[in-house]
C-alpha cells in the first residue's frame, strides 16, 4: 500500500509540474514540417529514394515516430506495422522476444533478417531472443535509433539467406553537422501476472505479486563536425529492469557506440563505426553477454553517376549461463557498384563473402524415471557464404520502373543457388502508385538443427540434429496500391501478399529413445502458405497532429497438418494519434492495439485470447533543450489474453530528456 501512495504521489508532482511549467507562449518558431515525402530510404533496393517513389515497398518509422512512441524496446516500435506480430511480448528491457513474427514466419527461428546499420546481427539473452542460435529485436538501446526500415517478403536477392519473411534494417544515429550533445533518464514501474504452468495447468503466483518492480534508463551522446571534412558521434546507453519471471531478478546493459567520417576529396570517403554491449543477468547464477560489431567503409565517387563502396565487418558475441558457453559471430566483406547509366538504367552490382562461427556447448540434465543423465552437447563449425548480385532499376516512359535482380550464393554447405525477383513500381496518377512483386527465397538451416554432436535435452524429450537437412524455399508475391493526398501530408497503401514455403524444417518423432526419453529429429517435412491483406494509412494534416493506422488480414496455414502457425493472429489493428499544442510545448500521443485469437502451440490446442491494448504519453517542454515525459502503458491493464505465461500490467515510466 505505501509502495502505491509513494508512486501516485509521483504522478501528481509530475503533473503539477507540467501545468506550473506551461509558459504562455513562444514554442511556434519550434515547429518543424512533418511530411514523410521526401524522407530518403535505402534497404528495398540498396540505392536511395525518397519513400513516395521507393520501388520496394518500405515501411519507415523515424526518430519522431519514435518519440511520440511509448516504445521502450525495438520490439515496441515496430508493433503497429501491419503484418507484425509481437503480442506475445512486453515492452521491457530483458523480457523476451522470441515471439515475434513478420508475416507469419518467426524472428527467433531464422526466417527475418536483423541489420543495425546493414549489418547482420544475432545475439540471445540481451535481445530477448533464446539459444545460441537465436534473433531478436532488442539489439540495440532505442535511444541510439535514429531510424527503422522494414522490408516485407522475400528478401534473398539483396541480403541472402535469414531474409525469407523480410528485414528489418534499424538506422543509428547519424553524426551532426554542428556541435551537439543530449542526454536523457527515464525511471519505470510495473508489476506482473499470475501464469497458469504450461505442463500442469496449476496457477502460479510470482514471489512479489501486487509489489511494483522497477525499470532504468539512461543515456548521453556527443558529436560534432571537427572540421569540413571530418566528424564523430560518440554514444552511451545503460538499461537495467528486474525481468518478467516469477521471481524477481536484475537485468542490467551498458552499450556505447561511436562514429567517425573522413572526406579525403570530392571523390573519396571513408567511415568507420563500432558497438560494445554488456549484458547481465542475476539470478541463481549470474548470465552474461557480451557483444562487439566494427565495420569500416571507403566510398568513391567517381562522378555524380557512379559509385563505388568497399567494406568490411567484425562482430562477436560471447555468452554465459549455468549450463551453457559460446560464442557467435559474424565476418564480412564487401563491394558494391552502383552506375546510374543516364539512359534509364541504375545498375547495382556487387559481391560479399560472409563467415558465420560458433563455438559452443551445452549440459544437459535431464531426470526421467526418477533417474538423472548428464551429457554434453558442442559445436564447432564456420559457415561460409560467397555471394554475387545483380540488380537494374530501369524507368520506362517516366511512369513504369522495373526493378529485376539476380542473387547467386555458393554456401559451404549447400553449394549453389539462385534467387531472382523482380519488382515493379508504376505512377497511375501523380500522387498514385502501383507496385508489384514476384521473388524467390531461401533458408538454410541454423547451426542448431544441422551441427549440433549429440541430442540436447528440451523438456521432456530429447532432439536430435540432421545433418541432410536441405535449405527451406518460398516463393512470395504481391501486389498494393499507394495514394498520396492532403498535398503529400496523407497516405494510404493497401498491399495483397501470398507466401509458399517448401520443405520447412520441423521437429519430428523418430520413435526412438535416447537416454531413456523419447527421440525427436529436424527434418524437411512441412509446407506452409501464408497470405493476406495489408492496409496502412498516415496523416499529417497539421504542424501539430499526426494519426497514423493499420490493419491485417493474415491467413496461415501448415500444409502437411492443417493447422495455423503458431503466434499468427487473423486480425490486428492499431491506430497512434499524437498532438502538440505548440504555444505550450505540451503534447500528448497513444497507440490502441487489438489482437485477435492466436494459437501458442502447433497442434492448435492452446489460444492467446484477441485483447486490447491501451498506451498513452504526455509530454511538456520545458525550455527549446529539455522535455519531460510521462509515458502509461497498458492503461487498462490488460493480461495480453495470455494466462500461460507471466506478463507486465499497468506500467508507469517517468522520462526526462535534453539536447544542447
Amino acid at each position: 500500500m505505501k509502495t502505491c501512495i509513494m508512486h501516485g504521489k509521483r504522478i501528481g508532482l509530475l503533473l503539477t509540474m507540467l501545468f506550473i511549467l506551461i509558459p504562455s507562449g513562444g514554442w511556434a518558431e519550434e515547429a518543424k514540417p512533418v511530411t514523410k515525402l521526401d524522407e530518403i530510404v535505402v534497404t528495398g533496393t540498396r540505392t536511395a529514394h525518397a519513400i513516395k517513389d521507393a520501388p520496394v515497398e518500405t515501411t519507415l518509422i523515424t526518430r519522431e515516430d519514435i518519440e511520440k512512441s511509448n516504445a521502450q524496446t525495438v520490439t515496441d516500435i515496430v508493433k503497429t506495422i501491419p503484418g507484425m506480430s509481437v503480442s506475445g511480448n512486453d515492452d521491457i528491457f530483458g523480457g523476451s522476444s522470441s515471439r515475434a513474427r513478420l508475416r507469419g514466419l518467426s524472428f527467433n527461428n531464422g526466417y527475418g533478417l536483423i541489420l543495425i546499420d546493414g549489418q547482420r546481427m544475432h545475439g540471445s539473452s540481451q535481445s530477448g531472443a533464446h539459444g545460441e542460435y537465436a534473433v531478436g529485436l532488442n539489439q540495440i538501446p532505442v535511444s541510439m535509433i535514429e531510424r527503422i526500415e522494414v522490408i516485407k517478403g522475400p528478401s534473398s536477392v539483396l541480403y541472402g539467406s535469414d531474409a525469407m519473411a523480410g528485414v528489418i534494417n534499424i538506422i543509428t544515429r547519424k553524426i551532426p553537422q554542428k556541435a551537439t550533445m543530449g542526454a536523457g533518464v527515464k525511471y519505470g514501474w510495473y508489476k506482473v501476472s499470475k501464469s497458469i504452468n504450461y505442463y500442469t495447468d496449476a496457477e502460479v503466483t510470482p514471489s512479489d505479486y501486487g509489489k511494483y518492480r522497477n525499470t532504468r534508463n539512461a543515456y548521453a551522446y556527443a558529436g560534432n563536425k571537427i572540421n569540413d571534412r571530418m566528424g564523430f558521434l560518440f554514444d552511451y546507453d545503460h538499461e537495467d529492469s528486474e525481468g518478467t519471471s516469477n521471481d524477481p531478478y536484475d537485468n542490467n546493459r551498458d552499450s556505447a557506440m561511436g562514429k567517425f567520417d573522413v572526406v579525403f576529396s570530392d571523390m573519396v570517403s571513408a567511415w568507420v563505426k563500432g558497438e560494445i554491449s554488456e549484458f547481465e543477468r542475476t539470478t541463481s547464477y549470474v548470465t552474461s553477454e557480451d557483444s562487439y560489431r566494427i565495420a569500416a567503409g571507403l566510398d568513391f565517387d567517381f562522378s555524380e553517376n557512379q559509385k563505388l563502396m568497399f567494406k568490411g565487418y567484425h562482430y562477436r558475441d560471447e555468452f554465459s549461463t549455468s549450463s551453457r558457453d559460446g560464442e557467435i559471430g559474424f565476418d564480412q566483406g564487401e563491394f558494391q557498384y552502383t552506375w546510374d547509366t543516364g539512359v534509364s538504367h541504375v545498375l547495382t552490382l556487387g559481391s560479399e563473402f560472409q563467415r558465420q562461427t560458433i563455438d559452443y556447448y551445452m549440459n544437459n540434465t535431464a531426470t526421467v524415471n526418477g533417474v538423472t543423465v548428464r551429457t554434453r552437447t558442442t559445436v564447432k563449425e564456420d559457415v561460409d557464404t560467397f555471394s554475387v548480385y545483380l540488380q537494374d532499376e530501369w524507368t520506362l516512359f517516366n511512369k513504369l520502373v522495373l526493378v529485376p535482380g539476380l542473387r547467386w550464393d555458393h554456401h559451404s554447405t549447400f553449394g549453389n543457388s539462385f534467387n531472382p525477383k523482380l519488382n515493379v513500381m508504376y505512377h497511375l496518377l501523380e500522387n498514385t502508385s502501383l507496385r508489384a512483386s514476384v521473388g524467390k527465397s531461401f533458408k538454410s538451416p541454423t547451426i542448431r538443427q544441422l551441427y549440433y554432436d549429440v541430442p540436447y535435452w528440451h523438456s521432456p524429450f530429447w532432439v536430435a540434429s540432421n545433418p541432410d537437412l536441405e535449405p527451406e524455399e518460398s516463393i512470395g508475391y504481391s501486389a498494393g496500391i499507394e495514394q498520396w493526398f492532403l498535398n503529400n501530408k496523407g497516405m494510404v497503401n493497401l498491399t495483397f501478399y501470398r507466401n509458399e514455403i517448401s520443405d520447412m524444417v520441423v521437429t519430428d518423432t523418430t520413435g526412438q529413445t535416447y537416454e531413456g526419453a523419447p527421440l525427436y529429429i529436424y527434418e524437411n517435412v512441412d509446407e506452409a502458405t501464408v497470405q493476406g491483406v495489408e492496409l496502412t494509412a498516415q496523416f499529417y494534416p497539421t504542424e501539430s497532429f499526426s494519426l497514423a493506422a493499420g490493419y491485417a488480414f493474415t491467413d496461415s496455414e501448415d500444409e502437411s497438418t492443417g493447422n495455423d502457425l503458431t503466434y499468427t493472429p487473423d486480425h490486428s489493428f492499431s491506430i497512434s494519434p499524437a498532438y502538440e499544442y505548440i504555444p505550450w510545448g505540451l503534447g500528448v500521443s497513444g497507440t490502441l492495439s487489438y489482437v485477435s485469437d492466436q494459437y501458442t502451440d502447433t497442434d492448435n490446442t492452446r489460444v492467446q485470447e484477441a485483447h486490447v491494448l491501451v498506451d498513452g504519453k504526455i509530454f511538456k517542454r520545458l525550455t527549446k533543450m529539455a522535455k519531460i515525459t510521462l509515458e502509461v502503458d497498458n492503461i487498462f491493464d490488460s493480461d495480453h489474453g495470455d494466462d500461460r505465461y507471466t506478463r507486465t500490467g499497468r506500467t508507469f515510466t517517468l522520462g526526462m530528456d535534453m539536447d544542447f
